[in-house]
């Protein structure tokens, strides 16, 4: 008779001490990762940030791949949750315009406060093997649907021109502000609340000076 093969057991649940040092290896590979980017991000170099040596990795996550493919999903997830809720947290009277600029706002200042794993899961965006970045890249698509929706609410209430190619828009936006994360400085000449409020003027069609 032939035996079934056998089953790997699933591993013990965490302690509450373990999911904090899980949490601190995810962020210390997020900050890694935000800097050096997919290539140049070892196991070493998240051990020693994380303080601990890069053997313990494996009891928390079963390879790199995996633990960079979590951050990744993480990053993206929890940065559309963010911008969905400031959207929401506008009052019922906001119009579209208000809405997409909220969108824009929320965007930028979450990920250039801090953030290490919202900025390294666009940091490597296109970097990862596809079988790391696959559910990332299904999510960012989520995220370009509904930035899509603003941009489509905007343009139909007369804020956008409609000649605009909203799809082109949606690339220029999002890329424009995934990209702040490369050059913004904390000790530059412009705040992230500066640099939130001009995107989101930007994006929608605000930069011209108030009428005398």
């Amino acid at each position: 008779m032939k035996q079934d093969a056998p089953t790997e057991a699933a591993p013990p649940p965490l302690t509450s001490r373990g999911e904090s040092t899980r949490e601190r290896i995810l962020q210390s590979a997020a900050g890694v990762l935000a800097e050096h980017g997919y290539a140049g991000s070892t196991l070493n170099d998240i051990a020693e940030r994380a303080g601990t040596k890069a053997g313990s990795l494996y009891y928390y996550f079963a390879s790199r791949e995996d633990l960079i493919r979590e951050i990744m999903t993480r990053g993206i997830t929890e940065t559309l949750a963010h911008v969905i809720a400031a959207v929401d947290a506008l009052e019922p009277s906001a119009s579209s315009q208000d809405r997409l600029a909220a969108a824009v706002t929320a965007h930028v200042r979450y990920l250039l406060t801090e953030n290490d794993i919202a900025r390294a899961a666009i940091r490597t965006l296109g970097q990862a093997p596809a079988d790391v970045e696959g559910p990332a890249i299904e999510l960012h698509r989520d995220y370009g649907r509904y930035l899509s929706t603003l941009i489509d609410d905007a343009t139909a209430d007369g804020f956008l021109d409609p000649a605009i190619d909203g799809r082109v828009l949606r690339l220029l936006i999002a890329g424009a502000l995934n990209w702040s994360t490369a050059w913004f400085r904390p000790e530059g000449p412009a705040s992230v609340a500066e640099i939130a409020d001009l995107a989101a003027r930007l994006a929608t069609g605000r930069i011209a000076p108030a009428p005398s």
